[in-house]
């Protein structure tokens, strides 16, 4: 009698739950149809239904005679539905027409609140791309960094459906992603086609523990398409409307305070509004990599500690130690810890240097032809330098990517793509001699 009972009240709160499904679905239909009418409430409205799906995860639980039944009954589908919508209305071509683009597949709330469509929110954006079984390391990411993120997502044809249902369920599971993310994808032009088909998949799937379900052991690089590194690169940065921005692999980390403590040195030293947007500095975030059993550090003590201790090195220090060694580790090191940051001391840049950095968003954009392995970095900060760009080492900032880089971790095409990319940046830098005839810098 007992499990029937429980059986009937199972039943009903289902049914509540699926009513409630249907009425958030037409309410979306009904922002969404104001959306594109250009009403003024609609960025109000559709920052009430993010706050509905905060609550996506409802689990019930009851016991019955052959053991114990989960009942997972997720929002997320609603907002999967959503995601559908944007990415069929708003598809647009790159400039190769090789991939299609889907700006603000997903807005952060904090951007629909703001209403804002250019370049001229003083914050400091983090922009990053992965492809979307790394989509996970968004969690962290947007935990540490507590403000403005634009990341683009790579995903292959058949990976589409799986893309969303990973950015529905990121969105509705964790609030400071729905908050302060915004979501933009990358396909090749062939993926879905302009009938694709995309079919919410399983309640079952739709986990706050994204990891569970994302294919991680795939290692990058080894789809069947080149991985765009630098076009979702731009796309990530054309679609931030910080004044400033920091350009991150999304397996890394910022040290603690990062955003809030440059804001401040923004503020005092006047770098937001038009006094001194042609100043041609950026501003270096040295890199690091911590062993993937340990916690990574948040403040420079901590990191220092860790380093004593072997368990944190600078980065790609086994792989390319040249390609960052021009950061001057030691001297950075020496530096004892204090509040806040500020420039420690400058850069010439030197090849092949490819630092990490703070910088205006109106810096040169990355070239989208370098693809999957290889000088897709280094080519854009080259181009900074031949344009007569300073670079400025923060003393108290840095970044931790969670893992030591070792030439095992790699994809088995590496030098391939290496030795392809070498020949278009030989190219490249012979191109920026007649995009900077003025210039006497050279990348070499």
């Amino acid at each position: 009698m007992q499990h029937l009972l429980w059986g009937k009240v199972v039943l009903v709160l289902v049914a509540v739950v699926a009513v409630l499904q249907v009425v958030h679905l037409i309410l979306l239909s009904r922002l969404e149809a104001r959306h594109h009418h250009h009403l003024d409430d609609t960025n109000d409205h559709l920052a009430l239904l993010n706050s509905e799906l905060a609550n996506a995860l409802v689990v019930l639980s009851s016991t019955a005679e052959d053991g114990e039944i989960e009942v997972r009954i997720s929002q997320a589908e609603t907002s999967f539905s959503a995601l559908v919508r944007s990415l069929r209305q708003g598809r647009v071509l790159d400039s190769s027409g090789e991939y299609q683009i889907v700006p603000n597949l997903a807005l952060a709330a904090r951007q629909l609140h703001g209403k804002t469509t250019t370049n001229s929110t003083p914050d400091i954006a983090l922009v990053t791309q992965c492809s979307f079984n790394h989509l996970h390391h968004i969690v962290p990411l947007a935990q540490r960094w507590q403000g403005p993120i634009s990341v683009s997502v790579f995903a292959e044809d058949q990976e589409v459906n799986d893309a969303l249902r990973s950015i529905a369920t990121l969105r509705n599971c964790y609030s400071t992603v729905r908050v302060n993310v915004s979501f933009h994808l990358v396909s090749p032009l062939s993926a879905g086609g302009r009938g694709g088909l995309y079919s919410a998949p399983p309640a079952s799937l739709f986990r706050c523990d994204l990891a569970s379900t994302s294919g991680l052991q795939r290692r990058n690089y080894v789809g069947g398409k080149h991985f765009p590194n630098n076009l979702l690169r731009n796309v990530a940065r054309k679609t931030s409307t910080a004044e400033l921005v920091l350009v991150v692999d999304i397996d890394m980390l910022p040290s603690a305070n990062l955003r809030q403590d440059f804001f401040n040195y923004a503020t005092k030293n006047r770098l937001f509004g038009e006094a001194l947007r042609d100043d041609k500095t950026v501003w270096v975030v040295p890199a690091f990599e911590v062993r993937e059993t340990v916690a990574p550090p948040r403040t420079k003590t901590e990191l220092l500690k860790l380093m004593d201790k072997g368990d944190l090195r600078p980065f790609y220090i086994e792989l390319c130690w040249k390609c960052q060694v021009h950061t001057d580790y030691d001297t950075w090191q020496k530096e004892p810890p204090s509040p806040g940051i500020s420039p420690l001391f400058e850069v010439l840049w030197k090849d092949p240097w490819e630092p990490f950095y703070i910088a205006r968003n109106s810096v040169p954009f990355y070239d989208e032809r370098f693809k999957q392995y290889g000088f897709n970095r280094i080519s854009q900060v080259c181009e900074l330098h031949v344009a007569g760009y300073k670079f400025s080492v923060l003393n108290n900032a840095f970044l931790v990517h969670k893992g030591l880089k070792t030439a095992g971790s790699f994809h088995s095409d590496k030098d391939l793509d290496q030795e392809r990319n070498r020949v278009l940046f030989r190219h490249f830098k012979l191109e920026l001699r007649e995009k900077y005839p003025e210039s006497s810098r050279r990348c070499y």
